[in-house]
């Protein structure tokens, strides 16, 4: 079964994409942290993530802009000079619309970049195209 990685501190938001998650109805589990931080000791296998069978490596990643401790620049940054983790998927899933926000992600080298949808309808239909191409249709190397 693939994993994602949910990097994101709001809880409401953690909620919402838990749920179009699990609405996808596409097999997968999926695992949160809620800081930068842990997000790159969770890639790192350090500081409570050493088990990979609690916490194996991503399929993809859900990554926020604005987080505690390191920002998803910071994590995207780090994520893309690791050899074995470069070509891993990352989705930037964030409230921010700033054009140098979006700019910076994909200079760093993000997949993907997503406003949120307040619309919770379309948010899932979102959800569920991401997870359908990058969990079923795409092929990793």
């Amino acid at each position: 079964m693939k994993t994602i990685l949910l990097v994101e501190d709001n809880i409401d938001d953690v909620f919402f994409t838990t749920r179009a998650c699990e609405g996808a109805d596409i097999m997968h589990s999926l695992n949160v942290v809620n800081d930068g931080q842990a997000a790159i000791d969770y890639f790192a296998g350090a500081n409570g993530y050493e088990d990979r069978l609690r916490h194996p490596m991503p399929s993809l990643v859900f990554l926020d802009v604005k987080l505690p401790k390191r920002n998803g620049h910071e994590v995207l940054e780090w994520l893309r000079t690791q050899s074995q983790l470069k070509n891993i998927p990352v989705i930037m899933l964030t409230s921010s619309n700033e054009s140098a926000d979006i700019e910076r992600a994909y200079s760093l080298g993000v997949t993907s970049y997503l406003v949120k949808n307040a619309d919770p309808v379309e948010f899932c239909q979102g959800i569920r195209v991401i997870l359908k191409y990058w969990l079923q249709l795409n092929k990793s190397p």
